[in-house]
């Protein structure tokens, strides 16, 4: 049985109680009432006002008889008086106690209640944490949803740009070797110029020194010239011939000596162009 229940209970006692004591009351200040007029005083249906004066017939409290228009009428009589004034003393203090009891019921009734609603606004001070707790989480859920994805395409680019610089690395290894082997060939080209510059600078000394024969030869003829002025006439032709044979020489030796330096230009233009 709950409380309310046990309330309920003990209200429909102390009603009826009190209804069955203030129906005694009207017949005793009246002497007499009629069902009708009883049932008007107090508010209530003819029936219950007859079943609460049976209980009073039952106690000898009051009598009840019909009068010449067919109604139930109840009378009390002065010898019951006595009996009826204990029996309510006794339903008040029945009935104070019984205040007594509801209230005493109804504070911790209230105390229950008050410490229910705290546990409830405790419950939901906690479910609005929660709430906003799960709000924040899905606030940073879809934050991180969002970064998930701007990261998915950054990483999408970073491939297509990794792809994109192997492919210019296979490019720029291509071309290394390439230079490599140009490198290479310059190379072997320079070592073939600078063994050609080599040769040439042989030639050049030996052009000097055919240049410095040439001076040589040229003072030698400047001495017989100057010579044959001084010689006896039949000396001259064979000194003539002698020089002639002597600038045959140096012609020929000219000749060879163009041929090298033009043969030089041609091989230093090769070199340098």
């Amino acid at each position: 049985m709950t409380i309310s229940d046990k309330y309920m209970g003990d209200w429909k006692e102390l009603i009826l109680k009190t209804g069955v004591d203030k129906l005694l009351e009207i017949i005793v200040s009246t002497d007499e009432i009629t069902l009708g007029e009883a049932s008007r005083q107090l508010g209530v249906k003819p029936s219950i006002v007859e079943s609460w004066a049976g209980a009073l017939a039952d106690d000898k409290m009051i009598t009840s008889s019909y009068n010449s228009d067919g109604e139930l009428v109840f009378k009390s009589t002065k010898a019951n008086m006595k009996v009826k004034e204990g029996k309510i003393d006794t339903l008040k203090k029945d009935v104070d106690s019984a205040i007594t009891s509801v209230d005493k019921d109804l504070q911790e009734e209230e105390k229950t209640i008050e410490y229910s609603k705290n546990h409830i606004r405790t419950f939901e001070r906690i479910l609005k944490t929660d709430i906003n707790n799960i709000q924040a989480f899905n606030k940073n859920l879809n934050v991180y949803e969002s970064k998930k994805s701007e990261l998915s395409q950054a990483v999408k680019k970073l491939r297509h740009e990794e792809g994109d610089l192997e492919g210019k690395i296979g490019k720029l290894e291509t071309q290394e070797k390439k230079i490599i082997t140009e490198s290479d060939n310059i190379k072997k080209t320079i070592d073939t110029k600078v063994a050609d510059v080599s040769a040439s600078k042989q030639k050049i000394i030996e052009l000097q020194k055919a240049k410095d024969d040439l001076k040589r030869d040229f003072e030698v003829m400047r001495r017989i010239s100057n010579a044959i002025k001084k010689s006896h006439p039949e000396d001259v032709g064979r000194q003539i011939e002698d020089i002639e044979k002597r600038t045959s020489n140096l012609n020929t030796k000219n000749s060879l000596i163009k041929q090298k330096f033009e043969n030089l230009g041609s091989m230093m233009n090769k070199l340098f162009h």
